[in-house]
């Protein structure tokens, strides 16, 4: 690689996003994770350094103030945020960097780091997002109510990303994802940047 590049995955909830990026890290161990901290309460099976940072309401407020989160949004009334060691490590490493981020966060996170490549992740169908929103019996009937009213606000505004990927059988969607990746980094802007062609090669001598 050698070359640093954000990659901003989004989807509404039950688009498959957390599935795909943990596909794309199983199958290529050196991408960076963007770890972000939220004020959720876990759920059945995360734990806190792997899904999120998991922290409490005023410790969030406490990163906000020491402009310590490079983004963060309110979601169903709690706090998502992406710390800025997150990229700067990254950088210094010249790693891809993959984003967990809704909507709000990855408009923000486009705003601070311009050269981030965006992927919105499209349910095949309304009906199979909605079946996937049940199947996970973790939501009250109000608070699935309330996440379909934000997927479909979420699906106007998918006109800011660069990148529609549909997510109906996994596997094609990850490698999908694994296509822009690469293609971006080959474009030409990222390799003169980060002096990838030897200026010998633009010679006659």
């Amino acid at each position: 690689m050698g070359i640093p590049l954000n990659v901003i995955i989004s989807s509404p909830s039950g688009g498959g996003k957390s599935t795909v990026i943990r596909r794309l890290r199983r199958k290529h161990p050196e991408f960076m994770y963007s770890l972000s901290v939220t004020t959720r309460k876990k759920r059945k099976g995360e734990r806190d350094g792997v899904h999120y940072h998991f922290i409490a309401p005023d410790e969030f407020q406490e990163l906000i103030d020491r402009d310590e989160l490079l983004e963060w949004a309110e979601v169903h009334g709690e706090r998502y945020g992406t710390p800025r060691a997150n990229v700067a490590e990254a950088y210094r490493r010249k790693r891809i960097l993959l984003f967990d981020i809704d909507v709000q966060g990855a408009a923000s996170l486009k705003h601070s780091e311009p050269s981030a490549v965006s992927i919105f992740l499209l349910p095949p169908s309304w009906s199979v997002l909605k079946q996937r929103l049940e199947a996970r019996g973790s939501e009250t009937t109000a608070r699935l109510k309330k996440r379909l009213e934000t997927a479909r606000w979420e699906l106007t505004r998918i006109s800011e990303y660069d990148y529609w990927i549909t997510n109906d059988q996994l596997s094609a969607c990850v490698t999908d994802c694994e296509t822009v990746i690469r293609a971006e980094l080959l474009t030409r802007e990222r390799q003169r940047d980060f002096g990838r062609i030897d200026k010998r090669l633009l010679t006659d001598k």
